[in-house]
C-alpha cells in the first residue's frame, strides 16, 4: 500500500508541509499559549504561506496526533478554532479542507462572504458544526460538575 502523505497525496511527507520535522511535538514547553491554540497556529501558518491551498485536505486528527504528540481533544479542539476563524470547513466522512479565502477584509466588512455552493458550507458541515459544538458543551458541563463538587467538598471539610 502506498504511503499516503500529509495532504493525502503519496509522497508527500508531513515534514514537507510543516515546520516541524515529523514526529516532532510542539514547543510546549517554549510556549505559554494552550497546546490547540499552538496547533492552530501552525495550521495557520500553513495556510497563509499556500503550503495548503484552498480545497486542499488538511491531515487527519491522527497523523496531527501522531505529528506533533498532541491529544484527539486537542486536534479537534484546534479545528474547531479555525473553522470559526472562517479558514477551514469539515465534511463529514471526508475531512477537514481549506476554504477559499476571498479579497482581505476591511474594517467594518462581514468577516465571511455569503455561503456559496463551492464556499463549503453544506447542510451536512453545518450540521457536524452543531455536533460539535454539542459534544463541546457536554465536556465542560461534566468539567463544571466535577468542579463544582470538588469545591463543595473543600467547603464542607472546613
Amino acid at each position: 500500500m502506498a504511503h499516503r502523505g500529509v495532504l493525502g497525496v503519496v509522497g508527500v511527507s508531513p515534514a514537507a508541509v510543516s515546520p516541524y520535522p515529523a514526529g516532532m511535538t510542539l514547543p510546549l514547553e517554549d510556549d505559554s499559549r494552550p497546546p490547540y491554540i499552538q496547533t492552530a497556529e501552525v495550521l495557520r501558518r500553513e495556510i497563509a504561506t499556500g503550503r495548503l491551498k484552498p480545497g486542499d485536505k488538511l491531515p487527519s486528527a491522527r497523523a496531527l496526533q501522531d505529528q506533533y504528540g498532541i491529544a484527539s481533544g486537542t486536534v479537534q479542539n484546534a479545528l474547531r478554532l479555525l473553522k470559526s476563524e472562517g479558514l477551514i470547513y469539515s465534511v463529514q466522512g471526508r475531512g477537514s479542507f481549506v476554504r477559499n479565502i476571498g479579497a482581505p477584509v476591511e474594517e467594518g466588512q462581514e468577516q465571511s462572504p455569503a455561503p456559496s455552493p463551492s464556499s463549503g458550507l453544506t447542510a451536512e458541515a453545518l450540521a457536524e458544526d452543531v455536533q460539535d459544538l454539542k459534544n463541546a458543551v457536554k465536556q465542560l458541563e461534566a468539567t463544571v460538575m466535577r468542579l463544582a463538587a470538588m469545591v463543595q467538598a473543600q467547603q464542607q471539610e472546613k
